[in-house]
């Protein structure tokens, strides 16, 4: 039996996928050695990025390629400008914690790596680059991107109104969702789009996406993870 090309697109990408899951940024955010101004220092990058990734989408909106894919319940792009306001309320009621990264002046600002993902997703021209991105953030989003949304309220007190970006109730069940893409997925060869392609454009995805969390890596600071490293080399 032939594999559903939904699972060699999974297979061909698992290595990188893993790899950007765990750079420094997102580790030290999802067990809660940040705060919520790293947070929001994400969310900022996410605007950029997703208001480039919804501009094209709609661009394409009516390719046959693209079509299948398209739900503006989807887009984020609203929800994360909401999301940064009232998270800016939280963060100004919140005094500094002497164990929290030391963002200064970077906390409102966007990476250049983030840019350069933006200018990427502008300049595509293929439906099955354009599919490969939308994979990459919208199936992400509803997969790990949900516990994202979790922890952030459980370890830095971040409130749900400041969380919509992780709300997909517009779009029903998840795992119903979810697979119905995969489907849609494995329908591509069909309506006359290039599997490869979207494997190329997907590791792409996953590189750029790799490029901006080492740069935020490198904005923020977290003391308990020096300290948690050092115990660890000591008990090794």
């Amino acid at each position: 039996m032939t594999e559903p090309f939904s699972a060699r697109l999974k297979a061909s990408t698992a290595t990188i996928h893993d790899e950007v899951e765990h750079t420094s940024f997102m580790v030290d955010l999802m067990e809660g050695r940040l705060d919520v101004r790293a947070y929001s220092l994400l969310l900022r990058q996410y605007a950029l990025i997703y208001a480039a990734l919804e501009t094209k989408t709609q661009e394409f909106a009516d390719d046959p390629i693209v079509a299948p894919f398209y739900d503006s319940a989807l887009f984020r792009t609203q929800r994360i400008h909401s999301d940064l306001e009232k998270l800016g309320s939280t963060i100004a009621g919140q005094r500094p914690d002497a164990t929290s990264p030391n963002l200064g002046e970077s906390g409102s600002m966007v990476m250049a790596s983030a840019e350069d993902y933006a200018d990427h997703l502008n300049r595509l021209t293929r439906p099955e680059q354009l599919i490969a991105h939308h994979y990459t953030r919208y199936l992400g989003d509803l997969s790990g991107g949900q516990a994202i949304g979790a922890l952030m309220g459980r370890h830095y007190s971040v409130p749900a109104e400041a969380l919509t970006m992780w709300d997909f109730a517009e779009v029903g069940k998840t795992k119903p969702y979810k697979d119905a893409y995969r489907g849609r997925l494995d329908e591509i060869a069909a309506t006359g789009g290039d599997e490869q392609l979207v494997i190329d454009e997907t590791m792409t995805a996953f590189v750029l996406n790799g490029r901006l969390l080492a740069e935020l890596s490198s904005a923020v600071e977290a003391p308990a993870v020096t300290t948690v490293n050092s115990q660890r080399g000591e008990a090794g």
